[in-house]
């Protein structure tokens, strides 16, 4: 006697026979989504302005940057200052290291004309780690950096993984903008491998 004929020939038997083939059948589908979804993804983003180095030099390089250019600002006098890959995205890795509980690793961000892209791994749904893309850009006119994203690519498939996942890592990326303070208005111009931020008091 086979499993389908587990409960029997009656109409009772055959309709919960049937139930359970569609509660496997659909297990099975959401497992191998799952899997899909985690197993790759879009992988890291293409620099605008060659190799991009993570390292503690960088960060630190980024910190004095923009430590002397708040400065000016504080005098109350405009300024600007210029980031490139490597200074952005080794700060970047520092802060969500260090600073927040946000779970992104593997930061990489790419300074394309008039938009950036970032990649990075985050731990989604079921504790497993899934790579993602988003792409945008960054309003610093208001208290705290507000992301303007166009575009977010997810692990391997879409549907309805996708949506969930999607959801957090747009709140993982607000989370970790909302404890950046800005004391003053900057307006970003962002070129291939740069980025330029102006300021004013």
């Amino acid at each position: 006697m086979g499993f389908l004929s587990f409960f029997g020939p009656s109409p009772l038997g055959i309709a919960i026979t049937a139930i359970i083939v569609i509660l496997i059948a659909a297990v099975i589908f959401v497992g191998v989504n799952v899997i899909l979804a985690f197993s790759g993804g879009p992988g890291p983003c293409t620099p605008g302005g060659g190799p991009i180095t993570i390292n503690a030099a960088n960060a630190d390089g980024f910190q004095q940057k923009w430590d002397g250019f708040d400065a000016v600002l504080d005098g109350a006098s405009p300024s600007s200052a210029s980031f490139d890959e490597s200074e952005v995205t080794s700060r970047a890795d520092q802060y969500f290291r260090d600073e927040t509980d946000v779970d992104f690793v593997d930061v990489r961000i790419c300074i394309h004309d008039g938009f950036g892209v970032a990649t990075a791994k985050l731990e989604a749904i079921l504790g497993l780690d899934t790579e993602v893309k988003v792409t945008g850009t960054v309003d610093l006119t208001g208290d705290t950096p507000v992301a303007q994203i166009d575009d977010i690519e997810i692990g391997n498939v879409p549907g309805f993984i996708v949506d969930i996942v999607e959801g957090q890592v747009e709140d993982a990326v607000d989370e970790a903008l909302e404890n950046i303070e800005l004391s003053h208005t900057y307006t970003p111009t962002l070129v291939e491998g740069e980025a330029q931020i102006d300021g004013v008091p």
